[in-house]
């Protein structure tokens, strides 16, 4: 009769197997997903095409970095360049506009306000998207973590349950009626 009771074990040890193998799966899904935006916010821009291929479960999250990249990007672009400017004016100022003549590019064009911010913002946005990174490589660190404790307690409840079969077997022979 201990049998029906190594049974009734054994039906949870499945019950805990398979929710063990659904966690795991569920795991997997989510670094894949944030695998898949990290290689779409790398750049720091989001294209049509990236968010389209993006992972449901990180559509919204995209829109998000679009929203707040483009936003930070340009508060911090704006404010920087007109702090470079107010600098500039006052270095030329102090040299007797003579700074500005060594302010060309290789075919002797100034810069302008305009490519100043643009050349900040590019490099804010891709400021942005490496803060961004380092947080999801913060909590892809803990999915994995979580992943392998997981997979380490489905090794355990499976071997437990081959136990279990080898038992059962075992009683079920030990209890046979012998004639």
């Amino acid at each position: 009769m201990t049998w029906v009771m190594l049974s009734m074990r054994k039906m949870q040890l499945k019950q805990e197997i398979s929710d063990l193998q659904l966690q795991d799966v569920q795991i997997s899904r989510q670094i894949q997903d944030l695998a898949s935006y990290t290689n779409n916010i790398a750049d720091g821009i989001l294209t049509f095409g990236e968010a389209a291929s993006c992972p449901s479960s990180m559509f919204g999250t995209q829109l998000d970095f679009m929203a707040n990249s483009a936003s930070v990007a340009y508060q911090s672009a704006t404010a920087k360049t007109n702090a470079y400017l107010q600098q500039l004016q006052q270095t030329n100022a102090a040299t007797g506009n003579q700074y500005q003549y060594g302010m060309g590019t290789i075919d002797a064009t100034s810069y302008d306000a305009a490519t100043i911010f643009n050349e900040i913002y590019k490099e804010e946005l891709e400021q942005y998207s490496e803060q961004m990174q380092s947080y999801i490589n913060e909590y892809e660190k803990e999915l994995q973590t979580e992943q392998t404790r997981i997979e380490t307690q489905l090794e355990a409840k499976e071997a437990e349950l081959q136990s279990y079969d080898e038992r059962i077997s075992q009683n079920i022979q030990s209890d046979a009626i012998k004639l």
